[in-house]
């Protein structure tokens, strides 16, 4: 027979090695196995010579009712539509029996099928095709010689697509064994083989022709990977990210669709305003060029809520009966200018914060749809990323500016990272292409701490609603000023809907009624009261109405301002005691510290051998930050008590502590530009810290932190009676009360046996002006 792949085979076709595979099946327990083998083997038995081997191929051709049968039980009907297999002739690259599919395939492909397979194991036409003798070394020898490559192959489809697909092969019914003439390969002959991979002769004198025996036949079957493919392309040209890669980004989303116009854009989501995107070739589809707009403008109610709310994804796969469905917005609007018919919006959250909106569009209705967005769910993941990345760049280019102000890396752990950028430089310099290892710290113990505003959402919206009422109520005198001298049945609908705003918004107070409030305003009295002025209307009341819109962009500002200030006001004062309290707590001992704003400020300390480049680490550096932190959280309560009187709003705090006493380890967020805790069991820390501030106590409705108290939660005896010591200590100074109490906590979803303690804060004390340290206890008892 032919062989395309030339070499030291003698090839023999064969089904030696499925009977006796068949045969095993006799003693199968499964009936069904039982019957599969019976048929096999009597088509086999009745066929001798397909067992014995067959050399020539007219002859084996012969066989071809019989073969077909045979291979029907190794490509089961049902699944030929959809596999794609074939059976080669024994280490040729020839096949005599394929799957539907496949077929399929060969009938539509403009390639030569047999010509695309014959330099699978081939660098280039000149080279040695190595797979065969790579058989005989590894199989029968046992030499374990990687001659492995990726097994993948392209053909063109109908439309001249070029696919690509990755091959494995299957050799379970063949088997390789010498001929007389066979060359016994011993080491030494194995080292000058490799040693001259690419010169024939060499091979050639080790291996001559016909020396060994191929008997059998070989299954190749193949995937189609062609997405797989399309979507590393895409994320490469991501990593690159660079402008000039901004078209050729957009050919990968095209070809992920399999949309050859599809158009890609995003735009970027600030404090409710949409702004053009950074970096060159990048524009936005559903926004007019450079301009930007308020969330509330973009589109209709549903879209704003899916997208800006819930930040879920939007598809309008008929843009055209949106738009006529919608009466018309900027969003509808823009799609229908650009002549498209469906569309995707998917907006993009960092650090749990929305930032962009990436936008897809196609110009046939129904071409972009719910079925084909699952494509989104596969490339998300290097969508973020790249959407993280370029947010920190731009941040890059703010802390170029503020240097000093914009450091992510903590000093006590800075050492650990120059260590490890030195390795890197070092290696580089090496003409090596290093990697930036990650940075973790072992068994390091946490502190976590927050002194909390109370009930900052409810002040929140209560200045909210304070500021909308005003505004209604000036808005209201205005039109009945006007309704004094003309009678206009529209103005006196606009004064009724005004009575109702302000019922609402004393009634129940939600977000949508301030949208709904701000809608109203923004449709129908700022139109209303320009055309006044615009006819001549002279009135004071208008004039300082629009003037306040227009200068400070928003309306009656002055209960939420106050708000906001308190606010700001908190934080900063609490933020920078801490600070300065930091100081003291670095020199009992170095440790991993961040802090976090949010309605108050949280902090996390992580103590260890492991972050300490020089120092020594002993039990006895933990209780004293511990201590050194109960005294610290009792100040800043009784600090911000001293200055309740000079926030705009007056508000209560309350202080707790959380004390965990499992080593963890922290590993650093190259992309998120933080340490964060590692592992699935050190979680656990994370998730009963953010639940801990809203816990109550068991079988109460009260919660554990009180204002005027401190509250330390923990879940073992020996904390509870370390820290029975530092309250009774405490007390000693008069930080806090004689009330001491112990109460048990809810249980909490991932945690429970909880329990916490609680004392009276002295608000009024006077700061110690030192640190208070575990010799002081000692020295008090």
């Amino acid at each position: 027979m032919e062989q395309l792949i030339k070499g030291p085979f003698k090839p023999v076709i064969s089904f030696r090695y499925v009977k006796s595979t068949f045969k095993k099946l006799l003693a199968s327990a499964q009936p069904m196995e039982q019957f599969l083998a019976e048929q096999v083997l009597s088509i086999l038995d009745k066929n001798p010579e397909l067992v014995t081997g067959i050399r020539s191929l007219e002859v084996f051709k012969t066989y071809k009712e019989e073969i077909d049968k045979l291979m029907a039980f190794l490509f089961p009907p049902a699944l030929s539509q959809n596999e794609i297999k074939a059976a080669l002739y024994p280490y040729s690259n020839e096949y005599f029996y394929v799957s539907k599919r496949f077929q399929k395939i060969i009938d539509e492909t403009p390639s030569e099928v047999n010509e695309v397979l014959r330099r699978l194991y081939k660098d280039n036409e000149s080279s040695i095709d190595l797979n065969p003798y790579a058989i005989i070394l590894n199989t029968y020898y046992g030499f374990n010689v990687d001659f492995e490559r990726p097994k993948q192959i392209q053909l063109e489809d109908a439309n001249g697509t070029l696919r690509t697909y990755r091959m494995t092969f299957n050799a379970d019914f063949l088997n390789i064994y010498p001929n007389e003439n066979a060359v016994e390969i011993t080491p030494e002959i194995l080292d000058e083989l490799l040693d001259n991979a690419q010169d024939k002769s060499v091979w050639d004198r080790y291996f001559p022709n016909d020396s060994w025996t191929v008997e059998g036949f070989g299954l190749i079957s193949m995937i189609d990977t062609t997405l797989d493919e399309r979507i590393d392309e895409f994320k490469t040209h991501l990593i690159e990210g660079t402008s000039e890669n901004s078209i050729q980004i957009l050919e990968d989303v095209r070809k992920i669709f399999n949309i050859d116009n599809l158009e890609f854009g995003n735009y970027i989501v600030d404090k409710g305003v949409l702004f053009q995107p950074l970096g060159v070739g990048v524009h936005a589809l559903t926004l007019q060029e450079g301009h930007s707009l308020s969330c509330k403008s973009y589109a209709c109610k549903h879209v704003h809520e899916s997208l800006f709310v819930k930040h879920n994804p939007v598809i309008i796969s008929n843009v055209p009966r949106y738009h006529e469905q919608t009466e018309g917005n900027n969003l509808s609007r823009r799609l229908v200018e650009k002549g498209f018919k469906s569309a995707i919006l998917l907006p993009i959250q960092i650090k749990g914060k929305l930032q962009f909106i990436v936008e897809l569009a196609a110009y046939e209705i129904n071409q972009l749809n719910a079925i084909n967005k699952v494509k989104l769910d596969t490339i998300m993941p290097f969508i973020l990323s790249h959407s993280k990345r370029s947010l920190d760049e731009y941040e890059n280019k703010v802390s170029a500016v503020i240097q000093n102000q914009c450091t992510s890396i903590h000093s006590a752990v800075e050492w650990r990272f120059i260590e490890e950028a030195h390795r890197f430089i070092q290696g580089r310099e090496a003409g090596i292409s290093p990697s930036f290892n990650e940075i973790t710290f072992e068994n390091v113990l946490p502190l976590y701490g927050q002194i909390d505003i109370v009930g900052s959402s409810a002040a929140r919206n209560d200045a909210i609603r304070q500021d909308l009422s005003k505004a209604l109520k000036q808005i209201k005198n205005i039109l009945e000023d006007v309704l004094a001298t003309q009678s206009m049945p529209f103005y006196e609908q606009l004064v009724y809907k005004i009575d109702k705003s302000i019922y609402e918004l004393e009634a129940s107070f939600t977000n949508n009624t301030e949208q709904e409030i701000h809608l109203f305003l923004e449709k129908e009295i700022y139109p209303l009261f320009k055309y006044f002025k615009a006819s001549g209307m002279v009135n004071d009341d208008i004039d300082y109405f629009l003037n306040t819109v227009n200068q400070d962009k928003q309306l009656f500002y002055s209960a939420r301002k106050e708000y906001d200030q308190t606010i700001n006001s908190i934080n900063k004062t609490m933020s920078i005691f801490l600070d300065v309290k930091q100081v003291n707590a670095q020199a009992i001992f170095p440790h991993y510290f961040e802090k976090f704003k949010t309605d108050g400020i949280e902090h996390n300390m992580y103590v260890g051998q492991s972050i300490s480049q020089h120092n020594e680490y002993h039990e006895s550096m933990l209780f004293n930050l511990r201590l050194w932190q109960l005294q610290v959280m009792c100040e800043m309560e009784a600090l911000y008590y001293k200055h309740q009187q000079d926030f705009p709003v007056k508000l209560d705090v309350t202080s707790l502590i959380l004390v965990y006493d499992v080593p963890l380890t922290i590993r650093y967020r190259i992309d998120e530009k933080h340490f964060d805790v590692d592992g699935a069991y050190n979680v656990r820390y994370e998730m009963i810290k953010k639940r801990i501030d809203k816990a109550l106590i068991k079988g109460t409705t009260e919660r554990i932190t009180q204002p005027h108290k401190l509250c330390v939660v923990y879940s073992t005896s020996t904390i509870e009676r370390e820290y029975l010591n530092y309250f009774e200590f405490l007390q000693s100074k008069n930080y806090i009360g004689q009330n001491i109490e112990i109460v048990e906590v809810e249980e909490l979803q991932g945690a429970n046996g909880i329990k916490a303690i609680r004392a009276d804060i002295n608000t009024g004390l006077e700061h110690a002006g030192t640190v208070f340290s575990i010799a002081d206890i000692v020295a008090a008892i």
